[in-house]
């Protein structure tokens, strides 16, 4: 989905005109002041959902030298490692350290690991369909709200997005339930 179009639906939900084709140099400053505002927002807010909610995982083949694969060497921002599988087919103990993940492997293996998107921009994209426009537009006005201190209005948002996020995490898995009385 297109960023434009999120910023579009936060524009409809604060009340304000749609701004978002307009070429940057005819727009006003309030304009791009709130563009920027709302892109950072957006940022914020799609960086809490892949960390919190619903994380986004690569797989990257990988050298273990002395148990240590520095974080530097990985394509991604990784938040944890997942799982570590030799070629073999060997499943290996892994855990995170400050600058890298250390494991009893030394040679190479497959990581599957999170990691941290990058930043969008307002002519960029965030190809993740598990999320929707929606979705994404109230979590960036709660971040927009909570650093406006317009905090009624920030948790209506925020509840909204946390409310979607938990339904979208579950979505299609089994709930298991404990026993009831009988």
């Amino acid at each position: 989905m297109l960023v434009k179009d999120i910023l579009r639906e936060c524009l409809a939900k604060m009340g304000e005109e749609d701004f978002t084709d307009k070429p940057a140099a005819d727009r006003t400053d309030a304009e791009k002041a709130l563009a920027a505002k709302l892109v950072s927002a957006l940022n914020t807010a799609y960086r809490e959902a892949v960390t919190g909610y619903l994380p986004l995982i690569a797989e990257e083949t990988v050298t273990a030298t002395d148990g240590y694969i520095p974080a530097s060497s990985l394509a991604r921002a990784i938040v944890y490692p997942v799982s570590l599988v030799t070629a073999a087919g060997e499943k290996r103990r892994l855990r995170s350290a400050p600058d890298g993940v250390a494991t009893d492997l030394n040679g190479t293996g497959v990581l599957r690991y999170a990691y941290l998107p990058e930043d969008a921009d307002e002519s960029g994209e965030i190809e993740d369909m598990r999320l929707t426009v929606s979705v994404l537009s109230d979590g960036a006005l709660a971040e927009l709200y909570y650093r406006d201190k317009v905090f009624d209005i920030a948790e209506s948002y925020d509840s909204d997005f946390r409310a979607a996020l938990g339904a979208l995490r579950y979505k299609g898995r089994e709930m298991r339930l404990g026993a009831g009385r009988r």
